[in-house]
């Protein structure tokens, strides 16, 4: 089989297969019995930086005292018009 990937990613997973003692081969093939039996495939989101960080808390802090919110809007076309005046 073969397949694309980046070459930074296959690099770094070689070397961490390796360092456990694990040809690459046999976790991919791990993962794709997974994904056949499962029938899902899992992603992982990466951790967002500090700014994004903040400001995902900043919003959480907002909807948990009811500040800065719109809405709720029972047809897009509300919130169509709400949007187009601000």
């Amino acid at each position: 089989m073969l397949i694309k990937t980046n070459k930074v990613l296959k690099t770094r997973a070689q070397k961490l297969a390796k360092e456990m003692g694990l040809p690459l081969s046999t976790l991919i093939n791990n993962y794709l019995r997974e994904f056949i039996i499962e029938r899902k495939a899992t992603f992982y989101a990466p951790m967002p930086n500090k700014k994004t960080a903040r400001m995902i808390e900043e919003a959480r802090r907002d909807i948990k005292a009811g500040k800065n919110l719109s809405g709720p809007f029972t047809t897009a076309e509300e919130a169509i018009a709400y949007l187009k005046k601000l």
